[in-house]
């Protein structure tokens, strides 16, 4: 290693670590920040999905009664 003195390493390493560090914030800010906001999004769809589903759950028991009493008295009134 010739030429290779002590101070190139050290300008190296600050170099390499500058760098690292810009390549961190550069992630942190584009996609942790995207993927948290992503994950914000599926937490409020699931939300969504699971007060439409108790409503379809009501509609359902709703329509069975409905049917129930139409059956009974359609039955009722053919005697």
């Amino acid at each position: 290693m010739k030429g290779f003195m002590p101070h190139d390493l050290v300008g190296w390493l600050t170099t390499l670590g500058s760098i690292s560090g810009a390549v961190w914030v550069v992630i942190k800010f584009t996609f942790v920040k995207s993927f948290n906001q992503l994950n914000d999004t599926i937490k409020e769809l699931q939300n969504t999905i699971g007060s439409v589903d108790q409503r379809l759950d009501d509609l359902d028991k709703r329509t069975l009664r409905l049917e129930d009493w139409r059956e009974y008295h359609s039955k009722k009134d053919d005697k």
